[in-house]
C-alpha cells in the first residue's frame, strides 16, 4: 500500500527547494552583483594591506607561591587562593595586554619618540598588534605580535613578557611589604592586649581566694575552692524536702481526723498506722487501745463460752469496756489536737529552713559566678596567648619568605625575526571573499525577494487577483505584423487567442478593452499582436485606439491618419470615414485622432455608445486600447462600455496592492474581467514558464528549422509612418461587407 502522506511530504519539500532555487534564478543578477562587489572589495583590500610579520613567544605563567599568610596562624595564601578560581589565569592574560603593561613596554622601547605619540597612544597601537592565545588545559600562553617590521615585532614580544614579569614582582613585593608591616602593627597591639588579660588573672591571685596554681608559666590552670557551700546547700535542701513531705502528710491526716468521731476516728487511726507512730501517738493512747482490744476479745470469749448478755460478768465487762472506750476516744481527740499544734511547729521549722536554704544558695551562686569569672579570664588569656604566639611565628616566617626567590614566568620558546610575512594570505582571503560573496549574494537575493511585493509568477497572479491567466507572452516580442508569419513568438498570442475564444461565448463578448495598471506594461503591443493573430485566423478584427492622450496604434500599424475616434465623437462623420484597413488582411484600425481637450467627456458621450454598438455588429472582434487604469479616468469609462476586459501585467513590476487597486477600479466601473495577460516574461530564466517554450520547437516549420532566420524583432518606436491612406475598408475591398 502506497503511503500517500509520506509522498505528499516529499513533494512539498521538493517544491520548497524548487521555490528557493527559483528565487536565485530570478535574482541571479543582483546576487552576482553583490558577489562581485564583495569579491573585488576583498581583492582590493588584500592588495593594499601592508604585509605583517609575526613573532611568537611561548611561556608559562607561574601562580604565586608562598607569598604571605594574612590569616592569624592560617594556611591561606591570599594571592595563591585567587589562583584556585578559574578566573586567575584569565586575569593574568588580560594583564599581559593591559594599558599599564603596554605603557611600560612603550617606555622600555622608547616607542612614543619613535612613533611620535604619547605613551597612552603607543599603548593603544600596541594593543592592536598583540594577541594572547592560552594553550588549553595548561598554564602556557602563546604571545603573538604582528608588525610590518620583523625586528620590531621580535623586540615587542620580548618586552611584553619582561614588563609583565617586572610588574608581577613589583606587585607581589608591595603586597608582602604591606602585609608584613600590617602584621607587625597587629602583633604589637595584641601584645598589649595579652598583658592586660594577664593583669586580670594576677588580680584574682592577689585576692587570696584562689591558690597560686591557677596560673602557670604556660598560661594554663584551674581555680581551686573548698566546695563547702555546695555541700551545705545539698544538706539543707534534703532537710527541706523531708520536712515538706512530712508537713504534707500531717496536713492530710489532720484534715481527715477533724471530719471523724469516736469509732470512725479510731478506725482511721488504726488503719493509717498513726497508733504505731510515736511522733504522733502517745503511750497513753496506745495503752488504752491495747486495753480496749483485750476487753473486746475477752467479752467475745465469754459469749462463746456460754455466758449470756445479762450475765453479771458480761455486764461488768461491758461497763468496764465502755469506760475504756470513752477514755480512748477522749485521748484520740487530744492526739488530734496535739498533731495540729505539732503541724504549726513543723511549718515554723520549714520557714526557718527555707530561709537558711535561700541564703546558702545565694552564697553558692556568688561563689560560682566568681569562679566563672576566673575561668573566663583564664580562657581569654589562653586564647590571646595562642593568637599572639601564632602571629609572632607568622611574622618570623614572612620575613624569611621575603628573602626567598620567586619565579613568575617560565620561558619555553623565544621569539625570532620572521623571514616572510604572515598576512595577508592572498589565497585564503580570495577564498573567504568568494564564500562571503556567494553567501551575501544569496542573502541579498532572498531579502530582495522578501521585500518585493510585486506579482512574480502565474500562480501568484491567479491566487492574488482571483483571475485566470489567459496567456504568457515572452520577453522582447516585437510586432508580429513585421515578422515572419511562422515566428514562434506568434504561438504565445495564438494560445491567448484560443483562451479568449473559449471564454468568448461565456461572456457573450465581442468588444474587449485591453488595459494595464500603469504605463510601460506592453499593453499596446499586446493588443496589436492579439489583433494580428485574430485577423490571421479569419476574424474581422478592429483595433480602436481609445488612448486619446497618448495614441500609438496608428504608428504601430504604419498608418498616417489625420482623423480618428475624436473626430467621430465631436462631429457628424460616418464610421467609414475614420476606420482604415491595414496591410494585414481582416485587420482594421480606428485611430485616436487629434487630442481633444475633454477626453472623459467624449468617451462618456452618446456618440461613443453608438460607436460601440455599431462596431460590435460589423466586426467579429473589437479590441480597444485603453489608457492605464490608475493613470486617468478614461479607462474606467471604456471598460464600462465593452463586453470584457483583459488586464495586461508584467511580473515583478507592479506591487500587488496596485494590481488589486486596478482590478477594483475596473469592477467599480462596471467592467467584466475576463482574465490576465502575463507580458514580457523571462521564460529562459524562469523554470515556472519553461513549459510555454515547447511551442518554440514544436510549431516551427520545417523550412525554418532547416534554414533558421535570425530576424531581429522591430521595435514600435523605430517604425516609420507609411504614406497616408484614408480609404475605408469597404471602399478599398468591395468583397468585405463591413457595414
Amino acid at each position: 500500500m502506497i503511503d500517500n502522506s509520506s509522498s505528499t511530504k516529499q513533494t512539498e519539500v521538493l517544491l520548497h527547494a524548487q521555490d528557493y532555487l527559483q528565487i536565485l534564478r530570478n535574482r541571479w543578477k543582483e546576487a552576482f552583483l553583490v558577489f562581485l562587489l564583495i569579491f573585488i572589495s576583498c581583492a582590493v583590500i588584500t592588495k593594499i594591506t601592508t604585509p605583517q610579520y609575526k613573532s611568537m613567544m611561548r611561556f608559562e605563567i607561574k601562580p604565586p607561591r608562598d607569598l604571605i599568610n594574612l590569616a592569624v596562624g592560617g594556611d591561606v595564601n591570599p594571592v595563591t587562593a585567587s589562583e584556585e578560581s578559574g578566573a586567575y589565569m584569565q586575569t593574568q592574560f588580560e594583564i599581559l595586554v593591559s594599558e599599564q603593561n603596554l605603557m611600560a613596554v612603550a617606555s622600555k622601547l622608547d616607542l612614543p619618540n619613535e612613533w611620535g605619540v604619547s605613551e597612552q597612544g603607543a599603548a593603544g597601537i600596541l594593543m592592536g598588534m598583540i594577541q594572547v592565545m592560552p594553550v588549553k588545559g595548561t598554564n602556557l600562553v602563546d604571545l603573538i605580535v604582528r608588525n610590518s617590521d620583523p625586528r620590531v615585532a621580535q623586540k615587542i614580544c620580548e618586552a611584553v613578557t619582561e614588563c609583565y614579569r617586572e610588574l608581577r614582582e613589583e606587585k607581589e613585593n608591595s603586597i608582602i611589604n604591606e602585609a608584613i608591616n600590617k602584621r607587625y602593627e597587629v602583633l604589637r597591639s595584641r601584645q598589649d592586649e595579652l598583658e592586660r588579660k594577664a593583669d586580670v588573672v594576677r588580680q584574682y591571685i592577689r585576692s587570696g581566694k584562689y591558690l597560686q596554681n591557677i596560673w602557670t608559666e604556660t598560661g594554663r590552670g584551674t581555680p581551686t575552692s573548698t566546695g563547702s557551700e555546695e555541700q551545705t546547700l545539698q544538706q539543707l535542701n534534703s532537710s527541706r524536702l523531708a520536712l515538706e513531705s512530712e508537713i504534707s502528710q500531717m496536713s492530710v491526716h489532720i484534715g481527715q481526723l477533724q471530719k471523724l468521731k469516736d469509732a470512725d476516728l479510731l478506725n482511721y487511726v488504726t488503719r493509717t498506722g498513726l497508733l504505731t507512730a510515736e511522733s504522733y501517738c502517745s503511750a497513753r493512747v496506745r495503752t488504752l487501745n491495747e486495753q480496749y482490744r483485750k476487753e473486746e476479745e475477752e467479752r467475745q470469749q465469754k459469749l462463746l463460752s456460754g455466758y449470756g448478755e445479762l450475765h453479771p460478768v458480761l455486764l461488768r465487762l461491758a461497763e468496764q469496756h465502755k469506760s475504756t472506750q470513752e477514755q480512748l476516744f477522749a485521748e484520740l481527740v487530744g492526739m488530734r489536737d496535739a498533731m495540729a499544734d505539732q503541724l504549726d511547729v513543723k511549718k515554723s521549722e520549714l520557714a526557718s529552713l527555707e530561709s537558711r536554704f535561700s541564703e546558702a544558695r545565694n552564697q553558692l551562686r556568688d561563689k560560682t559566678l566568681e569562679d566563672q569569672k576566673v575561668m573566663a579570664a583564664l580562657q581569654e588569656y589562653n586564647a590571646e596567648k595562642n593568637r599572639y604566639d601564632k602571629l609572632e611565628n607568622d611574622y618570623i616566617v614572612d620575613k624569611m619568605r621575603m628573602m626567598a626567590p620567586r619565579k613568575s614566568v617560565e620561558i619555553y620558546s623565544r621569539p625570532v625575526a620572521a623571514g616572510a610575512p604572515s598576512s595577508p594570505n592572498y589565497r585564503i582571503n580570495m577564498i573567504i571573499g568568494a564564500v562571503v560573496g556567494v553567501i551575501g549574494g544569496i542573502v541579498v537575493a532572498f531579502i530582495y525577494n522578501y521585500f518585493d511585493t510585486s506579482v512574480k509568477t502565474l500562480e501568484d497572479a491567479e491566487r492574488s487577483l482571483g483571475l485566470p491567466v489567459l496567456g504568457v507572452i515572452p520577453q522582447d516580442v516585437g510586432l508580429l505584423a513585421l515578422q515572419d508569419g511562422e515566428s514562434p513568438d506568434a504561438e504565445a498570442y495564438r494560445i491567448l487567442r484560443t483562451n479568449i475564444e473559449l471564454k468568448k461565448s461565456l461572456y457573450k463578448a465581442t468588444t474587449f478593452a485591453v488595459v494595464s495598471a500603469n504605463a510601460g506594461e506592453g499593453k499596446t503591443t499586446t493588443l496589436s499582436n492579439l489583433a494580428y493573430v485574430f485577423a490571421s485566423a479569419g476574424y474581422s478584427t478592429l483595433m480602436v485606439d481609445g488612448d486619446l492622450r497618448r495614441p500609438r496604434l496608428a504608428r504601430y500599424a504604419e498608418l498616417d491618419c489625420s482623423v480618428g475616434l475624436s473626430n467621430y465623437l465631436t462631429s457628424e462623420m460616418d464610421l467609414k470615414d475614420v476606420i482604415f484597413k491595414t496591410r494585414v488582411p481582416n485587420l482594421y484600425l480606428l485611430p485616436a485622432g487629434p487630442q481633444p481637450t475633454d477626453t472623459s467627456g467624449l468617451l462618456s458621450s452618446f456618440r461613443m455608445d453608438k460607436l460601440m454598438a455599431e462596431v460590435a455588429k460589423r466586426f467579429d472582434i473589437v479590441l480597444i486600447d485603453s489608457p492605464p487604469v490608475l493613470g486617468v479616468s478614461d479607462a474606467s469609462l471604456l471598460v464600462n462600455k465593452v463586453d470584457a476586459t483583459l488586464l495586461v501585467l508584467q511580473p515583478r513590476k507592479m506591487p500587488l496592492k496596485a494590481l488589486l487597486r486596478a482590478k477594483g477600479v475596473i469592477l467599480n466601473a462596471g467592467g467584466q474581467m475576463m482574465g490576465l495577460v502575463m507580458n514580457n516574461v523571462d521564460i529562459s530564466g524562469d523554470t515556472q514558464y519553461q513549459y510555454y517554450t515547447t511551442y518554440y520547437s514544436y510549431y516551427t516549420s520545417d523550412t525554418s528549422r532547416k534554414e533558421p532566420k535570425l530576424k531581429q524583432p522591430v521595435k514600435p518606436e523605430t517604425l516609420v509612418a507609411a504614406p497616408q491612406n484614408k480609404r475605408v475598408a469597404s471602399e478599398t475591398d468591395a468583397d468585405d461587407d463591413l457595414y
